[in-house]
C-alpha cells in the first residue's frame, strides 16, 4: 500500500500524519506541518483551508486506502465461498514487509484524530460497511467470515498500537490457523449448498 510518486497534497498529508502520530492531534498546527513537509505555510493553505479540513482529509485518505486494499484483495483470489477472507489472508498475512511504518503512521494518526473528534469516523465506518457487505456475501456459515476478519483486524490493531511486533513467522503461523478454520467453514458451506452473492459497493 505504499504510494508511488506521491502528489504534493499526499506529501502534505504524510507530513500531517507524522506530526499527529509523533506529537498528537492537539499539536497538529499548520506551522508544524509546513515545517515537516519543507513547504511554506502558504503552500499548505493552497490545499487545506483549516486544520479541520486537514484532519478530515487524513481520515478520508486512510479510509480510501483500506477500501482500495480490500477490494484488490477480493479480486486477487478466485470466486467461491470465503473469497473475501481468502483475499484478506493472502494480502495481509503473506508478507510481513508489507506492514510498513508508513501504514502504522497513517493509522496511528487516524486513531489520534478519532480520539479527539469521534465525528470524523464516518469515512472509516463507510469503508467497513462495504467490507462487511463482502463478508456477508461470502457464502460461509453465518458469522464465520466476520469472525475471521475480526481476528485479522485484531492483529492489525495490536501492531498499529505497538502492543506487539509482527514478523513473518507470526504471520505464517496465524495464517495457517485461520486458513484451517476457513477450510472447515468452506467444507460446511459446500455441504449446506451456501451461495455467494454480489457484494454492494459504496
Amino acid at each position: 500500500m505504499t504510494r508511488s510518486n506521491p502528489s504534493l497534497r499526499d506529501q502534505l498529508l504524510d507530513a500531517a500524519e507524522t506530526v499527529a502520530a509523533r506529537e498528537g492531534v492537539s499539536r497538529l498546527t499548520f506551522d508544524a506541518v509546513a515545517a515537516e513537509a519543507g513547504v511554506s505555510k502558504g503552500g499548505l493553505l493552497h490545499y487545506f483551508t483549516n486544520k479541520d479540513q486537514l484532519i478530515e482529509s487524513m481520515v478520508q485518505r486512510a479510509a480510501d486506502g483500506w477500501r482500495h486494499h480490500f477490494r484488490g484483495a477480493y479480486e486477487s483470489v478466485p470466486p467461491g465461498p470465503g473469497r473475501m477472507v481468502r483475499g484478506l489472508l493472502l494480502n495481509c498475512f503473506t508478507d510481513a514487509q508489507a506492514w510498513t511504518e508508513e501504514l502504522r503512521r497513517s493509522y496511528s494518526s487516524v486513531f489520534a484524530a478519532l480520539a479527539q473528534n469521534p465525528a470524523l469516523v464516518a469515512p472509516m465506518r463507510e469503508a467497513y460497511a462495504e467490507l462487511y457487505s463482502y463478508l456477508e456475501a461470502d457464502g460461509l456459515p453465518d458469522g464465520m467470515a466476520e469472525t475471521l476478519a475480526t481476528a485479522i483486524d485484531g492483529l492489525w490493531l495490536y501492531w498499529v498500537l505497538r502492543l506487539r511486533p509482527v514478523d513473518q513467522a507470526d504471520l505464517d503461523r496465524m495464517r495457517g490457523v485461520l486458513e484451517g478454520v476457513l477450510s472447515q467453514a468452506m467444507e460446511a458451506a459446500k455441504e449446506n449448498g451456501s451461495q455467494t452473492t454480489t457484494p454492494q459497493k459504496s
